[in-house]
């Protein structure tokens, strides 16, 4: 029989007469005995009890749980009385003063989650001090209830209840917002989530509240909700079952990581340099199932529609505009490297335009070989077309797109330039990498890495943004310097097998460069 898998360190629940309340256990000396359970909560601004060089010694031998705050003291009381005698907390169960302590449990977090026997969740609260419990109207859990006085309706009763219940419970509550919270709900087998008007439950079975203890209805749940399994095959017929064309049973575990990711841009990171880190444990699960090799939020299977990763709105989570963080986190190909919303590129079946030849990255840690990064780059070969991104016109126009003209003086009417940052790009003489194509009712759309140039002599390219345009035949907009090398392009779309592909893409040595992002984005 397997052993049970235990964190480093966990909060013990000590039986009465033993002059203390809690302890930290170190589980590899004194190995526990029964399930553990987790918490899920905000830190807060408030200043409460930590495991720290200083008081590990100390908090060995125990404490009291009047030391803590109240959101903790209530974990604790529900771990009690769910049968369990150990709770992992992470400001309890990490130093949190030793970078070496916390990279190498940063690394574990996903088997933390993953092997408790449930999680709890502080979903309402947004501070440590709020605690899990509140005062609540039970009316609001019941709903209201109606009797019709219709002859054709008297023996039938109407329950009227929120329409997006479960959004305002738990899906944008406030604990939900952080980012470290979609893999802490995801890996962890079980979450009972205390909300602001009731419980809510989640496995991998069932979601369910006191409103609906057999579980939601179909009414109440989302194309886009990411289900606790993360088994392609069962969540992807939930997932088709309620309208999401996009899976598809080859495709649908690459689908499943794009929906996590965009759900994880969505939170908020108080700590900049956790931004694969926060993620690393849904990555090492993705990656056995995928058996595939991850590459800085991306797989190497799909890595060349991967690239065609935008930012939602041009903002990030916090609703300012997206930035490159300031310091490094990840190559510009990734969308780690940025701090926005993200909406990843879909697995693309149709036509890609480029060979990619290498892409690497290097870990900062063998610990967290998933986590944070030291460099990574990529080089590959394609079709670049030089570009200018044209000043809007007024403050009025669309933010998140930008126009893009293949030459001085020429329009390209359906061309665009998604900024990674806008000011990055405005006014900037760039180049256009095309990466695929899909057909579409009204024409062809195309899809491309919008690069700036860092270094000539060497080739090598930052992205500033994701470019798309829709094209109808190969002589619509195009300019008449770059006509030969832009209808070569396009007759290379068109082909249908490599043969039928011209052997050279465009009449200069830039159309069929070799394009690799530098180890450090800003130079």
């Amino acid at each position: 029989m397997p052993q049970p898998h235990y964190p480093t360190r966990l909060v013990e629940i000590l039986p009465p007469g033993k002059g203390t309340d809690l302890r930290i256990c170190h589980t590899q000396v004194d190995t526990p005995a029964g399930p553990y359970m987790t918490l899920s909560h905000r830190w807060g601004t408030a200043s409460f009890l930590k495991l720290t060089l200083a008081n590990l010694a100390s908090l060995v031998k125990g404490f009291s749980i009047a030391d803590l705050p109240q959101t903790f003291q209530d974990a604790v009381a529900v771990t009690g009385r769910l049968g369990c005698k150990y709770l992992w907390i992470d400001s309890l169960c990490i130093i949190q003063d030793s970078k070496d302590d916390w990279l190498h449990e940063a690394g574990l977090m996903g088997e933390v989650y993953a092997n408790a026997r449930c999680n709890i969740a502080a979903t309402w609260n947004s501070s440590s001090d709020d605690g899990c419990f509140r005062e609540r109207n039970v009316s609001e859990v019941e709903g209201l209830v109606v009797r019709p006085k219709w002859a054709d309706l008297k023996s039938t009763t109407f329950r009227v209840v929120a329409f997006e219940l479960w959004e305002d419970l738990v899906t944008s509550a406030s604990l939900n917002s952080r980012a470290w919270v979609v893999q802490e709900r995801l890996l962890a087998p079980r979450v009972l989530h205390f909300g602001r008007t009731q419980l809510a439950w989640e496995c991998h079975q069932v979601d369910a509240c006191e409103t609906y203890p057999a579980g939601l209805p179909v009414a109440q749940q989302s194309a886009e909700t990411i289900h606790k399994g993360l088994d392609p095959d069962t969540d992807g017929k939930r997932l088709q079952s309620m309208g999401d064309s996009r899976s598809s049973p080859n495709l649908h575990t690459y689908h499943l990581w794009n929906k996590i990711v965009a759900a994880y841009t969505a939170g908020e990171l108080t700590v900049a340099s956790d931004k694969l880190v926060a993620i690393s444990g849904l990555a090492k699960r993705m990656q056995t199932m995928l058996q595939d090799e991850y590459l800085a939020g991306l797989w190497k299977g799909t890595l060349s529609s991967d690239l065609l990763w935008r930012v939602t709105g041009g903002k990030r989570a916090d609703g300012l505009p997206s930035a490159i963080a300031k310091q490094y986190r990840a190559p510009s190909w990734s969308w780690a490297a940025l701090d926005g919303h993200i909406m990843p590129g879909r697995p693309n079946t149709e036509r890609i335009l480029i060979s990619i030849e290498e892409a690497v990255t290097i870990p900062s840690t063998p610990e967290n070989p998933l986590g944070q990064l030291n460099s990574g780059w990529i080089r590959l070969r394609g079709a670049l077309l030089p570009v200018t991104v044209k000043t809007p016109q007024s403050s009025t126009s669309q933010q998140d797109r930008l126009s893009v003209s293949f030459s001085a003086g020429s329009t390209n009417a359906g061309f665009w330039i998604y900024p990674d940052v806008k000011n990055k790009v405005i006014d900037q003489s760039l180049f256009c990498l095309l990466v695929s194509t899909k057909s579409q009712y009204h024409g062809t759309l195309i899809q491309g890495l919008a690069l700036h140039c860092t270094n000539v002599e060497k080739a090598m390219y930052q992205r500033v943004g994701l470019s798309e345009g829709t094209h109808k035949s190969p002589n619509q907009d195009i300019p008449v310097q770059y006509s030969r090398s832009t209808r070569r392009i396009f007759d290379w779309m068109g082909a249908k097998t490599t043969a039928d592909r011209p052997s050279r893409i465009g009449s200069s040595t830039q159309a069929d460069r070799e394009y690799k992002i530098p180890d450090d984005p800003f130079t």
